[in-house]
């Protein structure tokens, strides 16, 4: 029992095709979606998905998005800061609903579920963006500070590629039926032999 497990997590991470959409969606999560400055460079940061570093005037700190969550929630954070980081939040919990639902396309081998799990993705990077905005203004530059979202343009380009990647095996199939497909012999003769 122990080892068909062991073989099945073997193949869910190795040996299919849905190794690179997994990868991809894990890599959401590693990469700096945000490096931002405090006011006039009272602080700065980088910020993951899950964390962000930051060095301020009253020292360095590694905020989880989950004590930002509970900031919000105590009321010791509000307004426009308060709403950033709940759109933050909600970005976090779309990028975790759609690793879920690679890695069950992974295991019922499902590439509909890998197109979903892309929109989703898309949908996470639209609310960090929006978040981003809401916090530094449109041009992500303001008295509050300024932003650059280097990760979210990696997010969305990930996004794209697993919607591509997901409908590919389906648009195959509907290209190459019966009506469509070229058969031998079916050559038009044109002009005097």
């Amino acid at each position: 029992m122990l080892i068909t497990e062991i073989s099945r997590l073997y193949n869910l991470f190795i040996m299919n095709r849905f190794r690179i959409p997994l990868i991809l969606q894990c890599l959401v999560f590693l990469i700096p979606i945000n490096i931002y400055v405090i006011g006039d460079w009272l602080g700065t940061g980088v910020q993951w998905a899950l964390l962000r570093y930051q060095e301020t005037y009253l020292g360095n700190s590694l905020i989880l998005v989950t004590k930002d969550i509970n900031y919000v929630l105590t009321g010791v954070i509000s307004g426009r800061s308060g709403l950033s980081y709940m759109l933050w939040a909600a970005g976090v919990l779309l990028f975790i609903i759609a690793i879920v639902l690679v890695v069950l396309a992974n295991i019922e081998e499902d590439t509909g579920m890998i197109r979903k799990a892309s929109l989703v993705t898309i949908a996470g990077a639209v609310l960090m963006t929006v978040s981003v905005i809401i916090q530094y203004g449109i041009f992500f530059n303001s008295q509050s500070g300024f932003a650059i979202p280097v990760g979210i343009p990696v997010i969305l380009i990930i996004g794209w590629w697993m919607y591509r990647e997901g409908s590919g095996d389906n648009e195959t199939d509907e290209e190459l039926s019966d009506e469509n497909r070229d058969e031998p012999g079916d050559e038009k003769v044109t002009g005097s032999q």
